[in-house]
């Protein structure tokens, strides 16, 4: 037995396992958010929120409710193509055995 996961999900999760994949998608993703302006954008978007409701206090439920689609709209187009392109290597390398473990013997 070779130790490589028959099934594509688990050649995915193997990948960015070894590979630091995930850890660097995030990264990836935290920095051209936070480099675009966009955390300060739905930082605001929640304090309008919040204001707009001057008589009550909105519940977390209903700021993510609120929220999440503006935040969603918010993510710059080039953003999500780096992301986009990210992913598409990193399928690219599976696709090709780019990985390795220390379980291969």
């Amino acid at each position: 037995m070779s130790g490589k996961p028959e099934n594509a999900n688990g050649r995915v999760s193997m990948h960015l396992d070894v590979n630091n994949g995930l850890e660097r998608v995030t990264e990836l993703i935290e920095t051209r958010l936070i480099e675009s302006g966009w955390k300060d954008r739905v930082k605001l978007a929640c304090r309008e929120a919040i204001t707009e409701n001057n008589q009550n206090v909105p519940s977390v439920d209903h700021l993510i409710e609120v929220i999440t689609p503006k935040a969603r709209a918010l993510v710059p187009d080039a953003v999500k193509r780096e992301l986009l392109h990210e992913i598409e290597m990193i399928f690219s390398n599976i696709e090709k055995g780019g990985y390795t473990t220390t379980l291969d013997g």
